[in-house]
């Protein structure tokens, strides 16, 4: 799995983002500590997407669920302004590719909307 590439994807096109826009704005509603929580809850994702050993679709959609279920309360947490239109569509992407390439065969449109509140 292509896990470096990934995570090189989080750090350059959410984690960047977010600290870009809440460096312009400070009133933004979230802060650099909920920023890096996003990243370390997407990173920890990703590192048990590739510890999985037998892959099947019943774990990596478990993965999958537990990754949305923690985002949907961080961004509670920061009255839902920390997951914006932007980071919303990076984050499903990485959340979606991952999960393809690590074997997810049945796939969906979107492996998150069932969970996703953001």
């Amino acid at each position: 799995m292509k896990t470096q590439l990934y995570k090189e994807q989080l750090k350059d096109n959410v984690v960047s983002a977010m600290l870009d826009y809440m460096s312009k704005y400070e009133d933004c509603g979230y802060s650099k500590k909920d920023v890096q929580k996003c990243e370390g809850l997407l990173l920890d994702y990703l590192d048990k997407l590739s510890d999985i050993t037998n892959s099947n679709d019943e774990l990596i959609m478990e993965q999958v669920k537990n990754v949305v279920i923690a985002l949907n309360k961080l961004n509670e947490e920061t009255d839902y302004s920390l997951i914006e239109t932007d980071a919303r569509e990076k984050i499903w992407q990485i959340i979606q590719d991952s999960a393809v390439e690590r074997g997810l065969s049945a796939v969906i449109e979107d492996v998150t909307e069932e969970w996703r509140e953001w």
